[in-house]
């Protein structure tokens, strides 16, 4: 079983027919779906055959209850339930251009303020019991601690965002009692460490930090990854980018589903590459093709 502790919410991704033109109206393709970086990550998990289970937080708008529906209709356990009475669901607005590259994103969370330390202490003992645990920064940083210092359970953290990250600033420097693994992009890996143009000096930063493993995604530049011994880099794939968004999210995914089958450094950055080439090509933030993809075919 892996746990993962992160956001649900619904996703609106307006994507231009023709060249994007700024500050205008464009005639464009809307997809509404359900996402969230913790719901993705979990959602990718389920196609690739581990059993998960979501640590969220619900509204009790209209939304939510198809929202938490369909959770459990991709695979996912919902333990425990947590519903916010008179709260709105999380959502997600996203603005491409004509390359499927986002422009601009506007991101309603505040229901992740009601997930509290002290709920995600309540169910410690079962956390502990998982595999692996898997946490999106959309949690606040309180619980993103509580976490770091009581998970005894090899820890993922990803980034969500450089605004986000800088929740992972005071989580560095410490001993921990498990593995910490954190994935970065690159504008989210020199916000937190302040090193550009250097991608073996930022891994290193990372791991100078008391992180076991840095995933550092670099976009068309592919995938550099580092435990402090031995490091990585893989070139991306050549794909057509209908959407960017949840790109990330599949690459996520795909290097804890890796590891807990003890896959090497290299071939969990190579699935992680190749779950994000399928997200890259899909409309939506997860692309069930993922399905297809298993350590023997990379």
């Amino acid at each position: 079983m892996v746990t993962v502790i992160g956001a649900a919410n619904v996703d609106i991704t307006a994507s231009p027919i023709g060249r994007y033109v700024p500050c205008d109206s464009n005639p464009s393709r809307v997809e509404i779906a359900f996402g969230g970086v913790g719901r993705n990550i979990a959602h990718n998990l389920c196609l690739l055959g581990d059993e998960v289970r979501l640590f969220t937080v619900f509204g009790d708008d209209s939304i939510a209850l198809s929202l938490r529906d369909d959770c459990r209709k991709v695979g996912m356990t919902i333990d425990p339930i947590l519903e916010v009475a008179g709260a709105r669901s999380n959502y997600f607005i996203c603005v491409n251009d004509h390359n499927g590259e986002m422009q601009a994103g506007a991101a309603d969370m505040e229901l992740m303020s009601h997930l509290t330390p002290k709920m995600v202490a309540a169910h410690i003992e079962s956390i502990n019991a998982s595999r692996a645990v898997v946490v999106d920064c959309n949690l606040t940083e309180d619980v993103l601690m509580y976490l770091v210092e009581h998970c005894t359970v090899p820890l993922y953290i990803d980034a969500t965002s450089a605004a986000k990250a800088m929740k992972i600033r005071s989580l560095l420097g410490r001993k921990y009692n498990n593995p910490l693994i954190v994935k970065v992009n690159q504008a989210e890996a020199v916000a937190l460490s302040g090193i550009r143009g250097n991608v073996d000096a930022v891994a290193q930063w990372f791991v100078g930090q008391g992180v076991t493993r840095i995933y550092i995604t670099m976009g068309p530049r592919g995938v550099y990854c580092s435990d402090g011994e031995q490091s990585v880099s893989l070139p991306s794939e050549t794909v057509k980018v209908v959407n960017a968004t949840g790109a990330g999210d599949a690459f996520m995914a795909a290097v804890v589903h890796a590891e807990l089958q003890c896959a090497t450094m290299e071939e969990s950055c190579a699935l992680g590459i190749k779950a994000a080439s399928k997200a890259l090509q899909s409309p939506t933030a997860v692309n069930t093709e993922i399905i297809q993809l298993t350590l023997s075919n990379i």
